[in-house]
């Protein structure tokens, strides 16, 4: 909570940080530098462990008398912490604080030198809707949740967009999972007993259906298994496509990838060869791009086919190494082939402690 004046901060570091210090330099020889507590660091980590070790020695010294007394209090704290957290975060995305239009280093940089965590704060950046929508739905939950009476609606709210920033933390390693997952933690705990039975309520379903009726028992089967079988073929056609898993294939040709031009005095940088079959040129001075449908005849000619399906022949040949010669433009370009699988957006990273 750094936005109230770092109150938190303070306090929390007035009473764990000489313990958290004195842990981290004894067992782990790590300086406490993260004294925020709230990216994923070994300081937090060290946080969590003695306050979950803390709330055990007191579950046990509680008096019995107290439990519900202590719960009652415990949920009225949760469910203030979880309204700010939501306000101000919803706020924050409304008005483009929390994922702010990329600055112009990180949009001149190439998709694929990005680490995943940026590339998806700055993709989120550039939609001012979806931030909008996103930041009014935590807005109105953190409302919600202040009054009694739609308290459980705001919970369920919650629930649904702490799992959903969760997941994200979590695929694109955003160093922040400690702090969401406590998050959902806190709303589970919130819900739980007359929540659940309430759901359970909802969703259940009449103990004797039309359907159930001594008339429809010999077809009853018969239709389940026609529209379950008819949904799951649909579902897995795509499955049994070739193309479906072309990204993770070569394509027949052999082609699909990345080739930097070796040749000084063309004009492009790149060549790329995508996996529908067709080879994208990248001038060096402007990046500019230009596409082509392309196919590969048995004399060793490459057949591209332009936007306005006007159809030319090129030389092409590929030797063992990988790398190309291909005519173009009155010219022949040389081009070897990039790795383009190392690049950090496509690199499945993932760290628990941000240090």
């Amino acid at each position: 909570m750094s936005f109230l004046n770092n109150f938190q901060l303070k306090i929390t570091d007035f009473i764990f940080g000489d313990l958290t210090g004195f842990i981290l330099e004894f067992f782990f020889n790590k300086k406490n530098s993260r004294i925020d507590y709230s990216s994923d660091s070994y300081s937090m980590l060290v946080l969590i462990i003695i306050l979950l070790l803390t709330s055990l020695i007191f579950s046990f010294l509680i008096k019995k008398k107290w439990t519900k007394h202590f719960l009652l209090r415990t949920e009225y704290v949760c469910v203030i912490y979880i309204s700010v957290i939501l306000i101000k975060y919803g706020i924050d995305k409304i008005f483009k604080a929390q994922f702010p239009e990329p600055e112009p280093n990180i949009l001149f940089t190439r998709f694929g030198n990005l680490d995943k965590d940026i590339l998806f704060w700055s993709t989120i950046g550039t939609s001012k809707i979806y931030n909008i929508i996103i930041g009014s739905i935590e807005l109105f939950s953190g409302v919600l949740l202040l009054f009694k009476r739609t308290r459980f609606l705001g919970l369920l709210l919650a629930i649904i967009s702490f799992a959903q920033i969760l997941i994200i933390n979590i695929s694109f390693d955003i160093s922040v999972k400690f702090f969401s997952l406590i998050l959902l933690l806190m709303s589970l705990f919130l819900i739980r007993k007359n929540g659940w039975e309430l759901i359970l309520k909802l969703i259940s379903l009449p103990k004797k259906t039309f359907f159930d009726q001594t008339l429809f028992l010999p077809y009853k089967t018969f239709f389940k298994i026609l529209i379950l079988g008819t949904v799951f073929i649909k579902i897995g056609i795509p499955y049994f496509n070739n193309d479906f898993d072309a990204e993770n294939k070569d394509n027949s040709l052999n082609l699909t990838g990345a080739y930097q031009v070796t040749s000084s005095e063309s004009p492009y940088q790149y060549l790329f060869f995508h996996k529908d079959q067709y080879v994208i040129l990248m001038e060096r001075s402007s990046e500019k791009m230009v596409s082509f449908h392309y196919d590969v005849s048995f004399d060793d000619q490459i057949i591209l086919e332009d936007n306005q399906h006007r159809i030319s022949k090129h030389l092409f040949v590929k030797n063992k190494e990988g790398s190309i010669i291909f005519s173009f433009n009155h010219q022949m370009i040389h081009a070897k082939p990039v790795n383009y699988k190392g690049m950090n957006a496509l690199q499945d990273k993932f760290h628990i402690l941000v240090d």
